[in-house]
C-alpha cells in the first residue's frame, strides 16, 4: 500500500483527505452505495455456479472496487476543491465591498470638511449660551440632516473646535462634550486626506467600537491653511455588515462569515451566535484552508487580505470565513436530482476546467467495465439460447440481475455529473447576483453626489444673480474641479442655469461647452424636481458629453438660497460608465476567468456592459424574452445553447440598495447582470461518447422460448437497430483484438482479422451498406459470426456500435423482404417488431451469407 494512503472504511484514500473525507456527503453516499453493490457481487458469484453463466464475478467486483477507490479520492479532492475556492471567493468578496464602500467615504469626508457652511458656523460660533450661536447650531444640523438624508450610510456627523470641544452634532441625545484630545492631535497633525479609525470613541459611548472618519475643517481648501476644528462622519458599520454578509453567507451549511482586525480579532460577524465578536481566530493566509478548532468545535477556515479599490486599502483588516467540518460539504441533493441534457453532460466532460483530466479517466474506465460487462453478458444471453437445460431460465434471470447491478454502480458516476452541472448554475446565479449588488451599491452613490453637489451654498447664492453668474464661472469650475478630484469615478461635472445653458465644468478639456445649451430631456426633468431629496438620470445612451458613448448622467436641481422651492439651475454628473461598469464585472468575477463572461444589459436586451469582447455596448443580446421578465431582486439560472456551446446563464434583476430604486424613490431602472459561464461544445454528431443505454436483457424474461419462436440478437450500428439470428453468433468481442489490415482502400469493407479459437475471421465495415455515418472511434465492438457450423470459412466478424439485447420472438411476426436495398448491398433478409425492449423498435435482420458472399468475396477477388 502507498505510504500515501490510508483507509477509510475500506477505501484507500489520501492521508490529507481522511480528516476530511467523513464529512462529504457524496463520498459516504457513493461509498455505502457501491459497498452494497459489492455484496451483490458476492451473491452473484454464488448463484453462478449453480446457473452455469460463465461469468468472472470476481473480476467483475474487483474492477468495480478499484473503480470505486479512484472515483471516491477524486470526488473528494473535486469536492474539497470547489468548497475552498468558493470560501476564498467568499471571504475575498466581503472585504473587497466593505473596502470599496469606504473608498467613497474618505472622499465624503474630504469634501464635507471643505464645506463653506461648516466654516462659516465655526467662525461665528460664541458659545451655547449664545442667541445667535444657538441659531446656527440649528442651521448646521439642518445640513447635516441633508447630508445624512443623501448619505444615509452615516448616523451621527460630529463638529468640534481644535481644542476637541463638540460644537454641533446631529444627534443631541449624546451629552458628550468633547471630543478626545489624542484623536484631535491625530487629524489636526495628520498628513493625509482624511483619518480613520476603528476604536473606541468617547463622543459614541454607545458602541464599543465604532468606524469614524474625521478630518480638519481649515480655513481655505489649501493644505497649509489654518485649522478651524475637526469634522467626524459616524459610518454605520454594522448595519452595512450584516447588509453583505445576508447576501453572501450559505445558511445552509451554517458559514460565518467575518471581518477580522490585523491581530485577528472579529469585528463583524454573519452570525454572533456561533463566531462571537472580539473573538480571537486564526489568520488563515497561506494556506488554501485549514482544519481549526473554536469553542469545542472543528472548522474549516480560510482568511483573505483586500486587493484594495484604486490604490486604497483601508485598516488593516481581513475577509474571513469558517464552516462547521461537519457541514462544510452537504451534497446538493436539491439540484443533484434535476434532470440535464446528456448532450450538455456530454460537452461538459470535454471541458478540463470542469472536468479534470483525472476525472474523465475514471469515467473512461467505467465505461470499459460497462461495455465488458455488457458484452459478456449479451454472450452468456447468446450461449445459453444454443443449449436446452433446466437452468435455462434460472441463467438468464441472473444475468439479467447482474446486468441491472452493473447499470447502478454506474448511475453514480451519472449523478455526480447533474451535480456538476446544477454546481456550475448555482455559481452562475451567485456571480450575476453579486455583480448586481455592487452596480447598485456604486450606483446609490452617484445619487447621493449629485443631490448634496446641488446644495453647495456658493452655488445657489451664484445663481440668485443671474445676471452675475456668467462673472462666477472661474470660482464655479474650480468648486467644480476640487469636487471631481475627490470623485473620480466623473469624466465631467457640471452646472446649467434654468434655461439650460451650460455655466461652468470641472474637466478643463471640456471648457468648450460653457455657453452651450442643453436640449436633453434631463434637463427639463430636473429643473422640475419637487425637493432636495429627488433627483433624474439620464437614459443609457450616447452624448456628446461622453465621447459620444453611452453613459448615465445624475442630475439634481440647484435651489435658490433665500426660497427652496425656487429652481434657478441644475447640476449633472457624467458617469464614467465604460471603466467603472467593466471594474464592477470583472471584480465579481473569479480571478480565473478565462470560461466566464458577464454582461449588464437593460430590460430591453440593450447592453450596457460587457466582459466579452465580441458583444459590445449598446448591441442586443439575443436570448429569450423569459430571462428580462424578472422582478426586482429575482434571479434565475440555466443552461443554454448559443453557437452550437452550452453556457450556464445566471441573472439577476436589480433591487436597488438601501432608498435607492426603492418604493420611496422615483426613479426606475432595471437593470440585469447575466453570467456565462461556458461548459462546452455542442457534439454535433450525437451522443457518441457518453450516451448510456440501460444494462442489456433487463427484459429477457417477458416472454418464453418454444418451439414457435426464435431468439435473436439485438445491436446498434448508429442509428440503425438490426438483429442477427442467436444461433448465428459465436460471441462478441472487443475492437482490441483486432488485427487492423494494411488500409490500401479506405472504402474497402475489409478492416482486418481476429484469431478467434484457431479460426481466422475476416472483420468487415458494413457502415457504408446501410447508410450510416459513424465515427471510427464510435465502433467498440465486434459480433463474430457464422451460417454453417460445419464449414470454419463460412465465418466473419461486423463491427458495431453497441449491443441491444437477446429477445425471443414468434416466427410468425418475421416479415421476410426479398432483394431489399440498403445502400449498395442486399443486406437485409427480414424485419420484426421486438418489443421486450423498454419501447418496442423494429429492428432489420441480416443475413449473414449474403454479407459474406457480397463483401467478403469481393475482397478475394481484389
Amino acid at each position: 500500500m502507498s505510504k500515501n494512503l490510508v483507509d477509510y472504511k475500506g477505501i484507500k484514500v489520501k492521508k490529507e483527505l481522511y480528516p476530511l473525507i467523513k464529512h462529504i456527503e457524496d463520498v459516504d453516499k457513493y461509498r455505502e452505495e457501491l459497498g452494497r453493490l459489492s455484496s451483490s457481487w458476492d451473491i452473484f458469484a454464488l448463484l453462478g455456479q449453480l446457473g452455469d453463466i460463465n461469468i468472472d464475478i470476481g473480476k467483475t467486483k474487483e474492477n468495480f472496487l478499484n473503480l470505486t477507490t479512484t472515483l471516491l479520492n477524486h470526488l473528494s479532492d473535486e469536492t474539497v476543491k470547489k468548497t475552498t475556492q468558493e470560501m476564498h471567493f467568499k471571504a475575498q468578496v466581503a472585504i473587497d465591498i466593505v473596502i470599496r464602500n469606504l473608498f467613497e467615504r474618505t472622499a465624503d469626508i474630504g469634501f464635507l470638511a471643505t464645506d463653506d457652511d461648516i466654516r462659516e458656523f465655526i467662525l461665528h460660533f460664541v458659545s451655547k449660551y449664545d442667541k445667535e450661536s444657538n441659531f446656527l447650531k440649528d442651521q448646521i444640523k439642518k445640513r447635516f440632516l441633508e447630508y445624512v438624508k443623501k448619505y444615509s450610510v452615516y448616523y451621527d456627523i460630529v463638529l468640534a473646535d481644535t481644542k476637541g470641544k463638540i460644537l454641533a452634532r446631529l444627534d443631541d441625545n449624546i451629552k458628550v462634550e468633547t471630543i478626545d484630545s489624542d484623536l484631535v492631535s491625530k487629524i489636526l497633525n495628520t498628513s493625509e486626506e482624511y483619518v480613520e479609525t476603528y476604536n473606541s470613541h468617547n463622543f459614541l459611548p454607545q458602541y464599543k467600537k465604532s468606524l469614524v472618519y474625521s478630518y480638519k475643517v481649515t480655513r481655505t481648501n489649501d493644505f497649509n491653511s489654518e485649522s478651524l476644528g475637526v469634522l467626524c462622519l459616524c459610518f454605520k458599520f454594522n448595519d452595512e455588515m450584516q447588509g453583505i454578509f445576508s447576501n453572501l453567507a450559505d445558511k445552509k451549511n451554517k458559514e460565518t462569515l467575518a471581518l477580522l482586525d490585523e491581530d485577528g480579532y472579529v469585528i463583524a460577524s454573519s452570525d454572533e451566535n456561533c463566531i462571537s465578536l472580539n473573538s480571537k481566530q486564526e489568520i488563515v493566509l497561506d494556506e488554501d484552508y485549514k482544519i481549526v478548532s473554536f469553542a469545542g468545535r472543528d472548522f474549516i477556515a480560510k482568511t483573505c487580505l483586500t486587493n484594495g479599490y484604486q490604490g486604497f486599502k483601508g485598516l488593516k483588516w481581513y475577509g474571513h470565513i469558517m464552516i462547521p467540518l461537519e457541514y462544510a460539504f452537504l451534497s446538493e441533493e436539491s439540484n443533484a436530482t434535476k434532470e440535464v441534457d446528456e448532450h450538455i453532460i456530454e460537452a461538459m466532460m470535454e471541458n478540463e476546467q470542469h472536468f479534470s483530466r483525472e476525472l474523465k479517466e475514471v469515467f473512461n474506465k467505467s465505461r470499459n467495465i460497462q461495455d465488458n460487462l455488457s458484452r459478456v453478458i449479451w454472450n452468456g444471453n447468446v450461449a445459453q439460447s444454443k443449449i436446452n437445460s433446466s437452468n435455462r431460465d434460472f441463467s438468464k434471470s441472473l444475468l439479467s440481475e447482474i446486468g441491472v447491478t452493473g447499470s447502478k454502480a454506474n448511475s453514480s458516476l451519472n449523478n455526480l455529473n447533474r451535480t456538476i452541472i446544477n454546481s456550475i448554475l448555482k455559481d452562475s446565479e451567485f456571480l450575476s447576483s453579486l455583480a448586481i449588488e455592487i452596480m447598485d451599491r456604486n450606483l446609490y452613490e452617484r445619487a447621493n453626489d449629485c443631490r448634496w453637489w446641488a446644495l453647495t451654498t456658493y452655488f445657489r447664492t451664484a445663481f440668485d444673480d443671474n445676471d452675475s453668474l456668467i462673472h462666477k464661472e472661474e470660482e464655479i469650475s474650480s468648486i467644480l474641479k476640487y469636487i471631481n478630484d475627490l470623485y473620480t469615478v466623473y469624466t465631467n461635472l457640471l452646472v446649467f442655469d434654468k434655461h439650460g445653458k451650460i455655466v461652468a465644468v470641472s474637466n478643463e478639456k471640456e471648457k468648450h461647452l460653457v455657453g452651450k445649451v442643453l436640449s436633453n430631456s434631463w434637463v427639463e426633468k430636473t429643473l422640475n424636481l419637487k425637493d432636495t431629496q429627488k433627483y433624474c438620470v439620464s437614459d443609457f445612451e450616447k452624448t456628446t458629453l461622453y465621447d459620444n458613448e453611452s453613459t448615465y448622467i445624475y442630475c439634481s436641481a440647484i435651489r435658490s438660497f433665500q426660497d427652496e422651492n425656487i429652481i434657478n439651475g441644475g447640476i449633472a454628473v457624467v458617469f464614467d460608465s465604460k471603466p467603472q461598469f467593466q471594474a464592477m464585472l470583472q471584480e465579481s468575477l473569479p480571478s480565473d476567468n478565462s470560461s466566464v463572461f458577464a454582461l449588464f444589459t437593460d430590460r430591453d436586451k440593450n447592453v450596457i456592459s460587457s466582459t466579452n469582447e465580441s458583444i459590445t455596448v449598446d448591441s442586443k443580446i439575443d436570448i429569450e424574452d423569459r430571462f428580462f421578465q424578472l422582478k426586482n431582486g429575482e434571479k434565475i439560472s440555466e443552461i443554454i445553447e448559443i453557437d452550437n456551446k452550452y453556457y450556464a446563464l445566471g441573472v439577476r434583476c436589480s433591487k436597488g440598495y438601501r432608498e435607492y430604486k426603492s418604493a420611496s424613490d422615483d426613479y426606475i431602472n432595471d437593470v440585469f447582470c447575466l453570467v456565462f459561464i461556458y461548459i462546452g461544445k455542442k457534439c454535433l454528431n450525437g451522443l457518441s461518447k457518453i450516451k448510456r443505454k440501460k444494462f442489456i436483457n433487463s427484459n429477457i424474461l417477458k416472454k418464453s422460448f418454444d418451439k414457435n419462436s426464435v431468439e435473436l440478437a439485438t445491436f446498434n450500428l448508429g442509428k440503425k437497430f438490426l438483429a442477427v439470428h442467436a444461433k448465428n453468433v459465436i460471441e462478441s468481442i472487443g475492437t482490441d483484438k483486432l488485427e487492423k489490415s494494411i488500409e490500401m482502400d479506405k472504402k474497402n469493407p475489409f478492416k482486418g482479422m481476429v484469431l478467434h479459437k484457431d479460426r481466422l475471421i475476416s472483420i468487415l465495415d458494413i457502415r457504408s451498406f446501410i447508410n450510416e455515418e459513424i465515427k471510427d472511434e464510435d465502433l467498440k465492438t465486434i459480433i463474430l459470426l457464422e451460417y454453417d457450423k460445419d464449414n470454419k470459412e463460412h465465418c466473419i466478424g461486423i463491427l458495431v456500435s453497441s449491443l441491444e439485447s437477446i429477445s425471443v420472438v414468434e416466427d410468425k411476426a418475421i416479415q421476410q423482404i426479398q432483394s431489399h436495398f440498403l445502400g449498395a448491398g442486399t443486406l437485409v433478409e427480414s424485419i420484426v417488431e421486438i418489443d421486450d425492449l423498454d419501447e418496442p423498435q423494429v429492428a432489420m435482420i441480416l443475413d449473414i451469407k449474403k454479407i459474406d458472399d457480397n463483401l467478403t468475396q469481393r475482397d478475394k477477388t481484389n
